[in-house]
């Protein structure tokens, strides 16, 4: 090992399995190779970049994929979860798309590791680019994907199995993690707002419903219980905004009991579209929102690449540096956060926690005084009229 590895462990990450990781590290860097790999733009082969994780790692990625689609006119594909695969194969500029479900990054479902492994076989590229530098991706994909080159991050463990070893930034915004895969191909750093546009997002139309105007968009939802807020925060929040702009509330069903659905649907100058719609079909009306409310989710994502002004609820399970949603804009996203000391200011990286104070703290009014604060604002922006 030329260098001593500095690595990215979450606080909750077990003593012993770091030890772990540092174990096999150590064991296979004393066999690599050192060799210098370096992969010719001018070959205009496939390059695939690997996001097996869920939907808003895959979002935050796409500014940079098209930037390098621009940069190199190479044929561009990208690995995702069988869950991003139908939002993934309409992006215009991704030329191919592979399914691979990952069992680790499963958060419901139980997964099959053989189905995973056949899934892999099936990516046949000419440089194979992972963005999460995980010990087990690193490890799956030099076993199984077919490629020329492998290039990565070591953060996580495994840096031994890449035939090219990027610098990881630690603390960079996620959106960026595909920097250095730029510096390796001898390209600038691309500046996202010079490259993408709202309409790359792709969307499916939505027949008979009719949308106000100006309205705001309150989303309930987001993958790990840590990060939600109370419904009833919502329904207090969602009341106050109503008496002034519509509201239009979206989410799945089990992000809120049957009473508090009920309740959400009884609310005057509230449409409740709660379970009603498919991803395809929600980013069309994320696209029309004036102001869109939500949590850490991939919606939150989604609407910042859609130019919308964005209100967000942050818990202290990670850095909110690296995962707050884009900014393509000045104050495009307004970030209510509260700074507690189980969060480590890295972000605790628990899914699951039984206080939630981080969140539980973070009281209505003072989500609905940013609100409505900033709800003018959006209506002064020029990119809030999106066709």
């Amino acid at each position: 090992m030329k260098t001593p590895v500095n690595y990215r462990f979450y606080p909750d990450s077990s003593e012993r399995s770091i030890k772990f990781i540092k174990l096999i590290d150590r064991i296979t860097y004393f066999f690599k190779s050192q060799n210098d790999h370096r992969f010719k733009c001018d070959e205009k082969e496939e390059i695939t970049l690997v996001q097996l994780a869920h939907i808003g790692d895959m979002i935050l990625m796409l500014p940079a994929i098209k930037a390098l689609k621009i940069m190199t006119g190479a044929k561009i594909s990208l690995a995702v979860s069988s869950g991003n695969f139908k939002i993934a194969t309409k992006v215009p500029f991704i030329d191919a798309v592979y399914v691979a479900d990952a069992p680790y990054f499963s958060r419901d479902k139980k997964i099959s590791y053989l189905k995973f492994l056949d899934q892999l076989r099936r990516i046949k590229t000419g440089i194979l680019f992972d963005v999460r530098g995980d010990l087990r991706n690193n490890l799956f994909l030099k076993l199984f994907a077919k490629k020329k080159i492998f290039a990565g991050y070591n953060v996580g463990g495994g840096g031994a199995l890449l035939d090219a070893e990027l610098p990881y930034v630690h603390r960079g915004h996620v959106s960026k993690r595909i920097n250095p895969l730029f510096n390796y191909l001898n390209l600038p750093d691309p500046v996202f707002s010079e490259y993408w546009e709202p309409n790359d997002l792709p969307c499916d139309p939505i027949e008979g419903v009719t949308l106000p105007e100006k309205f705001v968009l309150v989303h309930l939802g987001t993958g790990a219980q840590a990060r939600k807020w109370p419904v009833q925060n919502f329904i207090q929040v969602i009341k106050g905004i109503a008496l002034y702009f519509p509201v239009y509330v979206m989410g799945v069903e089990a992000d809120l009991s049957p009473d508090e659905m009920t309740e959400i649907s009884l609310l005057n100058n509230v449409t409740n579209g709660v379970g009603k719609f498919s991803m395809l079909q929600s980013i069309s009306i994320v696209k029309k929102c004036t102001l869109f409310l939500g949590l850490d989710s991939g919606f939150s994502h989604i609407a910042a690449l859609l130019y919308r002004k964005i209100v967000l609820i942050f818990s202290g399970t990670v850095n909110v540096d690296e995962w707050k949603p884009i900014s393509l804009y000045k104050d495009q996203v307004i970030i209510i956060k509260e700074t507690v000391d189980c969060d480590f200011t890295t972000g605790c990286g628990k899914l699951k926690c039984s206080h939630n104070i981080c969140m539980t703290r973070i009281s209505p009014h003072r989500v609905s005084e940013a609100v409505l604060r900033n709800v003018h604002e959006a209506l002064a922006i020029n990119k809030s009229e999106i066709n």
